[in-house]
């Protein structure tokens, strides 16, 4: 599959957008249907985040490259807004009452339970988060997890 690139604004109103795009690229890699979801959920988790935290001053933009690699399908979400590494957070602790729980970071903890790899880095002045999702050949991405 050949590099694609997606170029939207960073408003809500894109989501179903960056959805097709991901879906599309994701289902012509030959990732399970089973794995879209998955993929679905943690692609709004990250753009919904920079659409609300990375440009609090200014109207922002949002670039999504999809590809394979190395037997995974890759989708990766560029923004120039706040340097933010929401990965970086330490997993919340689901098992404390939910009064008693920290605000914030769970949607980060999800996005790394979806995938099977995640990773950001800053990149002059542009946030990169990578996502990964295994194409196993018997169509049980993420089988490790799911198990």
């Amino acid at each position: 599959m050949d590099d694609a690139l997606l170029q939207i604004p960073a408003e809500l109103e894109q989501l179903e957008r960056i959805q097709s795009f991901a879906a599309e690229r994701a289902t012509s890699a030959g990732l399970a249907p089973s794995a879209l979801g998955k993929l679905a959920l943690a692609l709004e988790e990250v753009f919904v985040n920079i659409c609300h935290y990375a440009y609090p001053d200014r109207p922002g933009s949002v670039d999504l490259r999809a590809w394979t690699e190395n037997g995974d399908f890759v989708i990766e979400i560029a923004d120039t807004g706040m340097p933010f590494d929401g990965l970086a957070l330490p997993d919340p602790d689901t098992s404390a009452e939910l009064d008693d729980r920290e605000i914030g970071g769970l949607g980060w903890f999800l996005i790394r339970q979806l995938v099977t790899a995640a990773d950001y880095r800053r990149e002059g002045d542009r946030n990169l988060v990578r996502l990964r999702l295994s194409i196993d050949p018997e169509g049980t991405p993420n089988a490790a997890k799911d198990a």
